[in-house]
């Protein structure tokens, strides 16, 4: 994967988790979640990675020691969109591509990441967004798709119409970004918000804002991308994981 750079999001608390233990750092299937995630990395084999952290970033640290990785921490937790931007000095450069993922879906396989970073650069798009379907979206972002079938912006569901709210097609939270277009996207991305939090969703209606094209690779294993948010979800994601065959 030529030019293309990971951005991992792992600096939050978790406090849906009841612990004082880093989100990413509670383990599923013998191993802290987040080594889940750059082992599935480290088979998509990119030019770089970038692991934002945040609480407890010496623990993340000495977790995920053994991966080759940079790490750049958010000291201020300010929303999503702040996470990535955080990085922009870190880069070696602007050019290619970004995939962007959670700290925190260690069921995420290789070959989905590959894909999205796949058509994000055949169908030469400025971006696309890891969708899945669902009967029940509940409070998930919404896919909003202009005339062209591209998207037109991504709404959250407290901002949503009752039109809106019954698109079944969600956002994962997990994009490829033409990088150059992301970075200056962000510089516009504003914080005003009842959370005062800068949102990585804003980057998509701001690029379209610019004529740019934003394209979605829709799945149809939405567990693949089912966040780990409290001790259930944990639950589940050990259970998934150990059902998987050995390789």
């Amino acid at each position: 994967m030529s030019n293309t750079k990971v951005i991992i999001l792992a600096a939050g608390k978790g406090t849906r988790m009841k612990s004082d233990l880093a989100k990413v750092l509670h383990e599923v299937a013998h191993k802290p979640m987040i080594c889940h995630v750059l082992d599935m990395v480290r088979q998509v084999a990119p030019q770089e990675v970038y692991l934002v952290i945040g609480h407890q970033a010496g623990k993340v640290r000495e977790a995920t020691r053994g991966f080759d990785v940079v790490y750049v921490e958010q000291k201020e937790q300010l929303g999503t969109g702040h996470a990535v931007r955080v990085v922009e000095p870190a880069l070696r450069d602007r050019d290619g591509l970004t995939i962007i993922l959670c700290g925190d879906v260690p069921l995420l396989r290789a070959e989905t990441v590959r894909a999205l970073r796949d058509k994000c650069q055949q169908e030469k798009l400025d971006g696309v967004i890891l969708t899945v379907k669902l009967d029940d979206p509940k409070h998930y972002g919404r896919i909003v798709r202009g005339a062209d079938g591209y998207v037109e912006r991504i709404v959250e569901y407290r901002d949503a119409t009752a039109a809106e709210k019954a698109i079944a097609e969600i956002n994962s939270g997990i994009y490829c970004f033409n990088t150059a277009e992301l970075f200056a996207a962000l510089q516009q991305v504003k914080n005003q918000n009842v959370q005062r939090e800068y949102y990585l969703t804003d980057v998509i209606q701001i690029m379209v804002g610019r004529q740019r094209k934003i394209g979605t690779l829709l799945i149809t294993d939405a567990g693949q991308v089912h966040g780990v948010n409290d001790p259930a979800d944990l639950q589940q994601a050990e259970a998934a994981l150990l059902s998987l065959p050995l390789a």
